[in-house]
This record gives structure tokens, sequence and C-alpha cells, in this order.
């Protein structure tokens, strides 16, 4: 089938001018998102991103780089665990400020996780970052004034089966309200990163049909920092929208030695995807080294932000997105442009498997927003 006629293939072709959208909302909000977060009264406040899925990886792509700037406790931990194990990752005396993403704002989980954050924790606050106005999140922001809801563009709420616009637009969410002081600084980052991928979208489809098109049984993503959450989540459009027909993983750079490279065969793909930090490069490099030394038949593939002639030299692929400021950009914001072709890989690799990328899985076992969680009664 032919991928552009389908819903998935403009969502993810549009998320550029979402981004610039987005940062308009979140310019409009900026003064009461502040005062929202600085009222609470407490010395010490920890951020919980929380969602489940692709929702999940928000908080995992963002945590690491918000928390280098921030001299508060930022951290990722999904809906799935709050709601199964709430003790083991809410503290009912630190004060708390839980961030919900969610595409629809539907999911069991995420409304448990809040209704379990309530009850536990005594000084809770909520942001809900969601794509849908609709959505149970979002009429939950409105019963009670410990509550913020930061909506994102309705184009966000994605039609087709997997999470493209909606998770991209709350990396970006996320990123602006925490680091509010420097906006104008983090804005100007997204601008010119989806202006880059805005005017250079054909160039990364084709670099995408080129991997989609190898011979393969299993794609491996790599990334460090943002990127390994990036590698979470292009790893998850893969299994999702192929129907679980090409087998995908993720890891880092330095983590993949240590028992998940037993997965490499000779149908096996392997993205790399560079950091800009110059010190994160090396041992990058090194991995890459390693693997040509090996030989084999398995493809390496490298996704840069730096045109780096020795990475080149040790790639079987090598496509670089590099122009005079990106390789100055920090991962969480270079990185999209490697999220927009990862998500695009998936794509081409869908429907050339005859799959409908909208719908990758029609008997239902596997759903848009998940189905069949019994929620059961927390008692503190």
């Amino acid at each position: 089938m032919n991928f552009k006629d389908c819903v998935t293939w403009k969502e993810i072709i549009q998320q550029p001018s979402i981004w610039k959208e987005e940062i308009e909302i979140v310019r409009e909000n900026l003064e009461a998102i502040g005062n929202f977060i600085e009222k609470i009264d407490a010395e010490k406040v920890k951020v919980v991103f929380t969602g489940a899925g692709s929702s999940e990886f928000v908080g995992n792509t963002l945590c690491s780089y918000v928390n280098s700037k921030v001299d508060i406790d930022v951290v990722s931990i999904p809906t799935t665990d709050i709601v199964s194990m709430p003790e083991q990752y809410l503290d009912e005396n630190t004060a708390t400020i839980l961030v919900s993403c969610a595409r629809s704002g539907n999911s069991p989980e995420s409304v448990a996780a809040v209704e379990i954050a309530d009850k536990l924790v005594k000084n809770i606050h909520h942001i809900f970052i969601t794509c849908n106005a609709e959505g149970k999140l979002a009429q939950i922001s409105k019963t009670g004034n410990n509550k913020f809801l930061l909506l994102m563009p309705e184009r966000t709420n994605d039609k087709g089966f997997a999470m493209t616009g909606s998770f991209s637009s709350m990396v970006v969410a996320g990123v602006l309200v925490l680091l509010r002081k420097d906006f104008e600084g983090m804005a100007e980052r997204v601008t010119y990163v989806a202006n880059l991928v805005d005017r250079n979208i054909e160039n990364i489809l084709a670099n995408a049909e080129q991997i989609a098109a190898l011979d393969i049984e299993r794609i491996v993503y790599l990334g460090d920092g943002a990127g390994k959450g990036l590698a979470e989540e292009v790893s998850l459009k893969v299994l999702e929208l192929t129907g679980g027909k090409l087998a995908s993983f993720y890891n880092t750079f330095l983590g993949f030695r240590h028992g998940p490279k037993s997965i490499v065969n000779d149908k096996t793909a392997i993205v790399c995807m560079m950091s800009n930090n110059e010190y994160t490069r090396i041992y990058e490099l090194d991995l890459l080294k390693e693997f040509k030394n090996e030989g084999g038949k398995k493809k390496i593939i490298v996704l840069d932000t730096i045109h780096d002639e020795e990475v080149k030299d040790n790639a079987d692929f090598y496509f670089s997105f590099a122009d005079e400021k990106l390789g100055e950009i920090e991962d969480v914001f270079a990185s999209l442009s490697y999220l927009v072709c990862g998500q695009l890989i998936s794509l081409v690799k869908s429907a050339s498997l005859g799959i409908n990328p909208d719908n990758p899985c029609p008997t239902g076992e596997v759903n848009r927003v998940v189905k069949g969680v019994i929620i059961h009664e927390y008692n503190k």
C-alpha cells in the first residue's frame, strides 16, 4: 500500500509545525504555569513524569537533560508501576508534582495513578499534559486548585494507531515548562530544529526508505541520555506499526555490550543515534569500531547531527542531519530529527509488509487506548 495515503504519514510530517505551535501554547500559559508551581508550600519538591507506553517515554527522554539544568529532583516513573506498587514510588511526606503525560487521557492506569497519588501524598499537585480536551485527565483537571491542564494542539491527538506527534509535542512541552526560566532560549532551539526537519523531510524519508528496504529480521536502536528515551520510543514504533513482525530492541551504547548484544545476528540492523556530547561520542565511536572489527552481515546504520568522517568510516550507512548549528544544540532537541527518521522507518516497513500502519492490529489484541485493565481499590 502507499504509505503516503495513511493518516500516520500526515501525522509524522506535520510535527515540525506542531512543535512551533506548542511553543506559542506554552508561552501563553507561562505565567500561569510559573505561579502554579511556585505557590507550592514546601522546601523540597519532587517532579514525577508519568504515563504508560509512549507517554512514559516522554519522561524517559527529557528527565536526564532537565535534571542537569534545575535544582529539583525530576524523575520518570510509569503509571503502570505507580498503580501496581504505589508506596514504592510515591512518598507521602515529599511534596510532589505528578506530571501526567497522555495522548487520550483515558488509559485506566493514567486515571488511577492520579487518584492514588491524591490518596497517598499529603502535598500533591498535578500537571496534565494531554492531547485530548475530552479525555478523563482533562476533565479531572477541573476538580481542584492543585491541578493544572496544559492541552496540546488538537492535531496532536493522533488518529493513527501509534503515537507520533503526541509523543514529540509532549517532550517539547515538558522541556519548555520545566526550563521556563530560559523559555526563549529553549524555544529558539525547538524552532531551529523544527525548521531543519521540515525542509529536510524528503531526505529523511529517503534515509528511512533505505533502512526499511534492508533484508532484516531484527532492528536495534542505541542512544544515550535523551537518545535512550528516543531509542525506546522508536523501538516501540517498529513493534506497533509492523504488528510485531519485525523484532525491535533498544539500549545505550555502553549498556548494549552487557548481554543485550546477544540479539545480533546476520539479519540485524543496528541504528546508532549519535550524541552531540563530545565525551559521550568517544564511547559511541568505540562501539562502532567494535562492530566494524567483528565483521559479519549485520548492518550498522548511523544517524548523526555532526558530520564526522571517522564515524562514517565505521558505518555501513551514514545519515547526517548536520548543518552549521545542529551539532551545538543539546541532544534532547537535536535528536528530534532522529525521532522523525525512526517513525518513518517503521511506517515504510509496515507498508512494505502489507500492513495498514493506521490499524496494524485489526484483530484487536492491542488497541489505540489500552483495554482490559481492571483497577483495584487502593487503601492507604
